[in-house]
């Protein structure tokens, strides 16, 4: 019933955004107390997927203006939120595994205080490259804990347009409590 209040409401701010009023609504994830703003209506909600493991994962994509990365391809800007209710082990050994299955490199780790709102938390910048695609990735990720609900927050675009949404980037994770 919570994912499809949050996709309803997802739906009303496109709606809203369609009709041209600014929203920025403030979301809190379904079974956590964990919130955070989407800052303007260029971002939308695609969908839910249920994880066998027990937990979900909710996905937004940019699409305010058209972004051409180097190569003249449109890209996507992305924000995934991974919610894992059944890990059994404390944050590094949370990040460690989600890491396993899908290695990057990092360029940077940081910490409360450090850009990252949420305490007791965790966070990269990352960079991987594409087998399909042949391109490269980079990211914002960061992970904590909600009292027993253990959730990652990724935000990703090619490695050539990560500056031009860098403020949109910074500015969901700078929202987030």
């Amino acid at each position: 019933m919570k994912k499809i209040l949050l996709a309803g409401l997802m739906g009303l701010v496109g709606f809203m955004g369609l009709m041209g009023n600014s929203v920025q609504a403030q979301l809190t994830i379904p079974g956590t107390k964990v919130t955070f703003r989407l800052n303007n209506e260029d971002w939308r909600y695609l969908r839910t997927f249920e994880l066998k493991e027990g937990g979900d994962i909710y996905l937004y994509c940019y699409t305010g203006e058209v972004i051409t990365d180097s190569q003249g391809d449109t890209v996507l800007p992305q924000l995934r939120i991974y919610v894992n209710k059944n890990f059994d082990g404390d944050l590094y050994e949370f990040v460690y595994s989600r890491y396993e299955r899908m290695p990057y490199q990092s360029l940077w780790e940081f910490s409360e205080g450090q850009g990252l709102p949420a305490s007791g938390g965790l966070g990269y910048i990352g960079a991987y490259t594409n087998p399909s695609d042949e391109k490269d990735y980079q990211f914002y990720m960061t992970y904590f804990k909600d009292k027993k609900t253990f959730v990652e927050f990724r935000l990703e675009t090619t490695k050539d347009t990560f500056e031009q949404m860098n403020f949109e980037f910074t500015d969901i994770l700078g929202s987030i409590k």
